[in-house]
Order: C-alpha cells, then sequence, then structure tokens
C-alpha cells in the first residue's frame, strides 16, 4: 500500500480549522502527512476514468527500434529529453500522485524522483541549456507553471520552485524558446467555462496561446479562437510557433471524435512568434496533436490512426512528405526530440496487468483497481486509504468487504457482477440486454448503492441525464440478485439515483414525477413515498447521513449560469425532523463551478465530494481524446461539517467522481 505525502498549502491569513469557503482565491489545503495506515482505515472509493498502464520509450535515431524506459505497472507519461541528451524527465504516478522523475539514458539506474510535492507536477519542458525546467503543478491550489533548476541527482522540494504564471486559471505545456529568454505556453485563464450545447452536465473550457518572459512578465495573448489551440512549440531559429487548432470551427456540436469528450478535427498549425500569420501544416481530416521539432526542421505530432489508436508521425514545414516515426506495435504518444541526435522519446501503452477493467473497451485494458493503489492519506483526526476504481458510475463498493458491484458492457449488454476490487473472482448476478455505452444506446445501469448492513442494493436503469420523461428507474434487490423489483413502475418519469437509509427500511431518490427533478423518499420497497423538496430545482445524488437525521444531496437552486444558460450545481445537506419532514435547509458550497456527489464520512463529521474549484490539469483535448472522460474537472475535497475546513484529496488531469466514504474492511 502506499502513502501519498501530503501537507497543508501555505495560506495567507488562514490558520488551520478556519472555514475556507468555496468562493475565494485561495486553495483549500492538501491533506497533511502521516503514517502509513495500519489495518483498518477508513475507504474512500471511487470512480477514475483514467488509463491502465503507459510506459517510456525511446527511440534511437536512424530508425532504431523503440526501448522501453519504464517497466512499472502504472502510468508513466510526458516525457522529455534533455538536450545534453543524458536524461529522460517524465510524470509517473508510482507515488499516487503525478510527480516528476528523471532517469538516465546509460546505465541501469532506476529513476529518481525530482520534485517532493503533496500536488501533480507534470508536462515538463528543458530550457535550452539544460539547466532548468519549466512544468505545470497543481500546488498553488490550481494547474500554474512553475521552474526550477534541473538537478537529476537530488530531490529537491516544490516550495523551492518558482510560479511564473500564478493565475486562477489553468495554465499548461510550457516550450521554451530557443534562446531561452521566453516562454509560450496555453492557458483557459480568458475563456469562460461552459456546459456542452448537447450534454450540459459536462464542464468544457477553450483555451489559447500565450508568451511571457521566462520569470512570467512581458505576458502576451497569441491566439483568440474558438475551441482548443494548445500545446505550443518553438521552431529552432525562434521564429515560428507550432500549436494544435480545431479552427475554423465556431460552434460546437454532438461530439465526432471516437472518445466523446471533444469534437475532433484538431490538426497542427503554425504562426509567426507574434501571433501573425498563422497557417495550416497537416491536412484536414488527420486528427493531429502535440506538434514538435525534429532536428531536420520538420514537424512530428501524435496522429490517429483508428478508435482509441495513436501513432507519430511528421511532415515537412510546408506540409508535405508525410513519413512515420513510430512503428506499430503499440499507440504511441507525445513525441519529444533530441536536437543532437535525432533520438525521440514518447510515451506508448505498456504491457496490460490485467484485462479484468469492468468497461475495457472504453478505459483500455488494466485492472479494475487503479495501478499504484491503494494509497493513504491522513487528514485530521484520521487516516483514510483511496481506492480509484477504473470505472464509470456503474459501480459500488460493499460496505463490508473489499469488493464491489459493478456493471460490465458490451456490443450485447450489461451483466452486474460481484468482484473484488481488482476485478477478479467474478459472480454474475445478473444481465440485461441492449443497456450500456457499448451496446450504443444512452440507456445505462448505473449509480448502484448497497444498504449499510450489506443485505440490499439499489440501481437505477435508462437515461442517465435527461429531461424529466427520458425513462430512468430504480431498481431494489438482495445483494445475491434475487428478489428483484423495479420500483418505478407506477410512473414514466424520469427517476433514479436512489441512497438507503442507516436501518436499510427507506430510500430517498430523485424524480420528475411532479414535473420537476425533486426529493423524494419512500419504504424500501417504493411504498408512502413522500416530497422532500418542491422548487423548480434539479436536485441529484441524495444520501442519508449515519444517524439518519439529515440528507446530503446536490442541487442547482443556486448555481452560477453559464453563456449556455446552465447552470450549476452545489451541494447541500436537509435536516430531517423525527417524523422525516423537511427542517433546514443549508449550503455547503458555493463555487461558481460544478460540486457534487457529496458522502458522508461513517461518523457524520465529513464529507466527501467532486469539485471542479481546482480547474482542469491538462489541455482537453490532450486528455479527452485518448482517454474517455467526458468532463475533466472532477478532484475529490473533503469537508468537515463543524467549521468547513475542506482539504482537497486527490491531484491529477482524471475525471473522478462519485466517492463513497466506508469504514474499515472486515477481514
Amino acid at each position: 500500500m502506499n502513502s501519498i505525502a501530503r501537507f497543508g498549502l501555505p495560506l495567507v491569513g488562514v490558520l488551520v480549522g478556519a472555514v475556507i469557503t468555496a468562493c475565494n482565491n485561495e486553495p483549500a489545503p492538501s491533506a497533511a502527512p502521516g503514517p502509513p495506515a495500519q489495518p483498518g482505515t477508513e475507504r474512500i472509493v471511487y470512480s477514475s476514468l483514467r488509463p491502465g498502464n503507459w510506459d517510456i520509450f525511446y527511440f534511437g535515431s536512424g530508425g532504431a527500434a523503440p526501448r522501453r524506459l519504464t517497466d512499472h505497472p502504472g502510468l508513466d507519461y510526458d516525457a522529455a529529453l534533455s538536450p545534453d541528451g543524458r536524461w529522460v524527465v517524465f510524470t509517473s504516478e508510482r507515488r499516487g500522485n503525478p510527480d516528476l522523475y528523471a532517469i538516465a539514458l546509460e546505465g541501469s539506474a532506476e529513476p529518481r524522483l525530482l520534485i517532493d510535492s503533496p500536488a501533480m507536477e507534470d508536462q515538463v519542458a528543458f530550457s535550452p541549456d539544460g539547466l532548468s525546467i519549466a512544468f505545470v503543478s497543481t500546488v498553488s491550489g490550481n494547474a500554474d507553471i512553475f521552474t526550477l533548476p534541473f538537478t537529476p541527482d537530488a530531490t529537491q522540494s516544490i516550495t523551492v520552485a518558482t510560479n511564473v504564471t500564478n493565475d486562477a486559471g489553468g495554465d499548461f505545456r510550457p516550450d521554451f524558446s530557443p534562446d531561452g529568454l521566453a516562454i509560450a505556453f496555453s492557458t483557459d485563464r480568458d475563456t469562460p467555462v461552459a456546459g456542452h450545447p448537447i450534454f450540459a452536465f459536462t464542464r468544457q473550457r477553450e483555451g489559447d496561446v500565450y508568451v511571457m518572459d521566462r520569470d512570467g512578465g512581458n505576458l502576451q495573448r497569441l491566439t483568440a479562437t474558438p475551441d482548443w489551440d494548445g500545446s505550443p512549440e518553438w521552431s529552432a531559429d525562434g521564429g515560428t510557433l507550432y500549436f494544435y487548432s480545431a479552427r475554423p470551427r465556431e460552434i460546437v456540436g454532438p461530439p465526432t471524435s471516437p472518445i466523446l469528450g471533444q469534437e475532433g478535427g484538431f490538426r497542427i498549425w503554425a504562426m509567426d512568434a507574434d501571433g501573425s500569420n498563422p497557417r495550416a501544416v497537416t491536412p484536414e481530416g488527420v486528427e493531429a496533436l502535440a506538434p514538435a521539432v525534429t532536428p531536420e526542421g520538420r514537424v512530428a505530432y501524435q496522429k490517429r490512426t483508428g478508435f482509441a489508436r495513436w501513432s507519430i508521425e511528421s511532415v515537412a514545414a510546408d506540409g508535405s512528405s508525410a513519413r512515420a516515426e513510430s512503428d506499430s506495435a503499440t499507440d504511441y504518444w507525445l513525441p519529444d526530440f533530441n536536437a543532437a541526435t535525432g533520438a525521440m522519446v514518447v510515451h506508448g501503452v505498456g504491457p496490460a496487468v490485467g484485462e479484468t477493467q469492468a468497461v475495457e473497451e472504453i478505459l483500455g485494458a488494466g485492472a479494475l483497481l487503479a495501478a499504484d493503489y491503494p494509497a493513504d492519506v491522513a487528514i485530521p483526526g484520521r487516516t483514510v486509504t483511496l481506492y480509484p476504481m477504473r470505472h464509470t458510475t456503474g459501480l459500488a463498493p460493499s460496505p463490508l468487504r473489499n469488493e464491489a458491484a459493478v456493471t460490465i458492457e458490451n456490443e450485447a449488454g450489461t451483466r452486474l457482477v460481484l468482484a473484488d476490487f481488482d476485478g477478479n473472482d467474478q459472480r454474475e448476478l445478473f444481465s440485461v440486454a441492449n443497456v450500456g455505452i457499448v451496446s450504443g444506446t444512452p440507456n445505462r445501469l448505473f449509480d448502484i448503492k448497497w444498504s449499510d448492513d450489506g443485505q440490499w442494493i439499489a440501481y437505477t436503469q435508462g437515461f442517465f441525464f435527461g429531461t424529466g420523461t427520458d425513462e430512468a428507474d430504480i431498481w431494489v434487490m438482495r445483494s445475491d440478485g434475487s428478489e428483484r423489483r423495479n420500483l418505478s413502475e407506477g410512473t414514466t418519469a424520469n427517476e433514479g439515483v436512489a441512497g438507503f437509509s442507516p436501518d436499510s427500511e427507506r430510500i430517498v431518490y430523485r424524480s420528475a414525477r411532479n414535473g420537476r427533478f425533486d426529493l423524494f423518499w419512500s419504504t424500501r420497497a417504493g411504498t408512502e413515498v413522500r416530497a422532500l423538496t418542491n422548487d423548480d430545482a434539479r436536485e441529484n445524488f441524495p444520501v442519508f447521513s449515519p444517524d439518519g437525521r439529515s440528507i446530503a444531496f446536490s442541487s442547482n437552486r443556486d448555481g452560477a449560469r453559464d453563456k449556455a444558460g446552465n447552470l450549476t450545481f452545489d451541494n447541500y445537506i436537509l435536516t430531517l425532523a423525527p417524523d422525516g419532514t423537511p427542517e433546514t435547509l443549508q449550503r455547503i458550497s458555493d463555487h461558481p463551478g460544478q460540486d457534487s456527489h457529496p458522502w458522508f464520512s461513517p461518523d457524520g463529521a465529513w464529507i466527501v465530494y467532486t469539485s471542479e474549484r481546482g480547474g482542469i490539469s491538462d489541455e482537453e483535448p490532450m486528455v479527452q481524446e485518448v482517454v474517455f472522460g467526458p468532463q475533466m474537472y472532477g478532484e475529490l475535497f473533503a469537508r468537515r461539517l463543524s467549521d468547513g475546513f475542506e482539504m482537497r484529496l486527490t491531484h491529477n488531469k482524471w475525471e473522478e467522481g462519485n466517492p463513497f466514504w466506508l469504514r474499515p474492511a472486515t477481514p
């Protein structure tokens, strides 16, 4: 078991234990470090839309066969070659959070940790003299660009790095100019976040290319087009910047990308270093991202070759003479070249550590539990253990054991099985035909919940997100699959996301039976239905507190309205009178972005939830075009209910959500 090293981030004027509101500009602290967890720690289990195993590959000059530099079973990616050709720096999640590591190309030494940090460090770039690196870190609370001397023989603290952007927006993919005096990068700082016009519950961003002095001064915006302009790369003479863009697209429509996140259609473009004279480099119809300049002056990029398949290709600076730069043995991304030797480093798919992942068609081969986990996190008064599960919303952990009820989708439909956290030892409970993403229908089996005694399971079948008349039903059954019953047969309204009361006798859920998405509760059998809310808001994800005296849920009743007219969600707690009637309603988040999926700690003192308040940690197309991740935000935060103290639990670029905070597993 790993232990994620974390510490409270420096907050000017904020003391530990003080109320930290979601609307201020200061980052919530990360969890403090603690000793490795002893047996019997509480568990936070959640979905994480991430790949299975990526490794770093080195292609020597002259078309040499690739050499796999890393053999870790988890995620190693985003590599860069040092100018002297001796080192490769890359991102690895082997400690839980993404960290930067350096590995020597000569010898057999293990990768060395470059920066000790509780946050994410990624997207590294070398200065031309090789003495410094620029990289992205979330240690400030969101993605900023930092610089630091390159010391491959010594681990440095993130506290000695210099934040050169220090902006509330996300800053990504830095690249030093050939003279080392400027840094080009992309950022979403000047584009408003909005729900997708087709999938309103997702939150989409746009980004543009900027340039600044290496110390952060003299900031200039070079592009201003809809969607993303990203991953700038300087030409050898400093006169040109290459980048990817979906221009001239102006209207976002239904996704045409096979991964369903972005709309696809990205090409490599060039512009003069002052932003003038933009021109397309790669031909229309070739999906291309992540430009890199070869020693010959050619422009390389990652090219889509099929559904979720990628290779490295290059063209001459005028877009002619396309040629392959990688083999077809596996998928490769993000090329980087050494100017002296012509060697190339990329990351690609490593050997699968297991093919038990329940939605393998979507996230690729690999175990259900993400590699490098479980990992321990210390928060005030306790240590919890994180279990990110590579799945979407069709998974719920048992309150008793380290096993889960999990959906397995294929072209025929969906199976619901019980399996251990690695996805092994599967026992099928039932199957339904023509249900699930892979079968090509919006009808899904999702939002599974166990009763606290482990005897019952509830789930929703139907439209995950839709109108009040889009069919969705609540089902309840015994945990062995028996006594399965549809509680929503008597209504044609959209009903779902049910949670059990602590004694398992009641369920709370959202229903559109009155024409709006209000909260209701009933007996476990579906009788004695009672409304808990009655307003025009859209309520969702209700869960009982451990004592049964309150309900946490998400609602857009006070949400910020984006440019598309969509309201964001916040978390609330509704207290109940002894007879079960609603009493007081407390809003417990007011960040202008999404806060959702609340879940109580076993003692009811905390909630864990998914939040957009940290922004995104990478350019959307660089993730969404590769991994299924409809909404890029989604880090986990914990909030102490007694005083509003909050801390961030996860830092990465993957979409994460649906957390369950559970008591320790029984042996």
